[in-house]
């Protein structure tokens, strides 16, 4: 059986400090490209008020991203247990958070449960708030994968 992956997907170029990438975690077998994506939508941008929304069996890679980028790879045992912590992830009503730092923050609940490696909330923390093309070069072409179009 083959372990699973976890890939930040982006969607838009984010070149504009005010409209940043949007940004979703997808659980995926490796090689598949169908999976679980899992994100925050925008409900209120006054307020910067999110929902959480899950879909199942999307392809993870659709032509409105511009890529996604690996972020580890899960064992087939730690699926369940992550698919619950993203699950569960508190969304930002903060008024200051957005999806990325959502995220990250997810990143960081999986890292203290040690389903990813430490030190793999850092490796995302630093990708905030890049444009996709630069997150694309700080990654290099082993963990991005560019939407085909």
């Amino acid at each position: 059986m083959s372990n699973y992956q976890l890939s930040i997907v982006i969607y838009g170029p984010g070149t504009d400090p005010n409209n940043r990438s949007h940004w979703a975690l997808a659980l995926h077998r490796e090689g598949e490209i169908h999976g679980d994506l899992f994100q925050v939508l925008l409900v209120d941008r006054d307020r910067l008020w999110y929902q959480f929304d899950k879909r199942t069996g999307v392809e993870i890679l659709d032509k409105s991203a511009e890529g996604c980028v690996t972020v580890a790879t899960i064992s087939v045992g730690h699926r369940r247990h992550a698919k619950r912590i993203l699950s569960n992830e508190p969304v930002p009503m903060d008024g200051l958070k957005r999806c990325q730092d959502w995220v990250a923050d997810c990143i960081v609940t999986l890292e203290i449960e040690e389903i990813v490696e430490a030190g793999t909330s850092h490796f995302v923390q630093r990708l905030i708030g890049l444009p996709a093309s630069s997150v694309a070069e700080e990654v290099g072409p082993d963990r991005w994968r560019e939407t085909e179009r």
